[in-house]
């Protein structure tokens, strides 16, 4: 990937995981929704050259996830008389992103329910071993190392961007298989903001946002709205959490740093479910 080269809309599906962006399959509401995850992932993998344990562990732990969105039809709206859903429906999202100096896949599980079944945070390990239900996420907190969480977040899909919540985990990738141009990526600060600027307005972050260009300086800033703005230098971007600290991403993680974003805002508006990671 040359400097300068980023999309914001990069190529769909699979490919779009190579490409630096984000791979988003629409889920069913039924229970061949496992099935289709597991699917998703194999190609997802097959991309990135994965196998043997990563592939078969991601491929349980999505089915885990997808499966979990069954309990979560409340909010999904259907045109009259057909089938598909035109907002609110679940969703399955893929992305890779640098994390303490190692590349890993991103696996989020989205649905339109803000809370959790039956109100109660679930907690891996205190799922009754006979349970039918219950099991699922410690199945997932299991083959991921601990590497998994959920937050407050906004669909991708649908014809507006409902709110709900995001249940993911993360598989270290081996550098050899993330492709040299998105490891050796040069993104200029200015072209950062405008692709972020362009992923947050795709997500329904549009009303109120404004982006200031320092070319000279070197310097992008996004006004996301009061107390939350984000700035893009070089080599990295740099924003302030709602516990105070900053928050530090590379530019190659310009789909991570956005769903940050989105976390932010969607936390804090709807005062439901907060951000963690387990």
């Amino acid at each position: 990937m040359a400097a300068g080269s980023f999309d914001a809309r990069p190529p769909a599906g699979p490919a779009a995981v190579v490409a630096g962006g984000c791979c988003v399959q629409a889920l069913a509401l039924d229970p061949s929704c496992a099935s289709a995850a597991r699917r998703t992932f194999r190609e997802v993998a097959a991309v990135l050259g994965l196998s043997g344990d990563l592939l078969s562990d991601g491929m349980t732990m999505t089915s885990e996830l997808a499966a979990n969105t069954l309990h979560a039809h409340q909010h999904v709206e259907v045109e009259a008389g057909g089938s598909s859903p035109v907002a609110g429906g679940p969703e399955l999202w893929f992305y890779l992103r640098q994390a303490s100096g190692w590349w890993e896949l991103v696996c989020k599980a989205f649905d339109s329910l803000c809370g959790w079944k039956d109100r109660r945070v679930p907690v891996p390990g205190s799922a009754d071993p006979y349970s039918v239900s219950g099991r699922g996420l410690q199945v997932v907190a299991g083959l991921s190392g601990g590497r998994w969480g959920y937050h407050m977040t906004r669909a991708r899909l649908g014809s507006w961007k409902v709110p709900g919540k995001a249940v993911w985990f993360a598989l270290a990738v081996p550098p050899a298989r993330v492709p040299v141009r998105l490891r050796d990526a040069r993104i200029a600060p200015v072209r950062a903001g405008r692709v972020l600027e362009q992923m947050l307005v795709d997500r329904g972050l549009g009303e109120g946002l404004l982006r200031v260009e320092e070319p000279a300086t070197g310097i992008s800033v996004l006004s996301i709205r009061p107390g939350l703005t984000v700035w893009c230098r070089s080599g990295v971007i740099r924003w302030q959490t709602g516990r105070g600290s900053y928050a530090r991403r590379r530019p190659t993680d310009l789909v991570d740093v956005a769903e940050e974003i989105v976390r932010a805002c969607s936390s804090t508006a709807d005062g439901g479910l907060d951000d963690a990671v387990l």
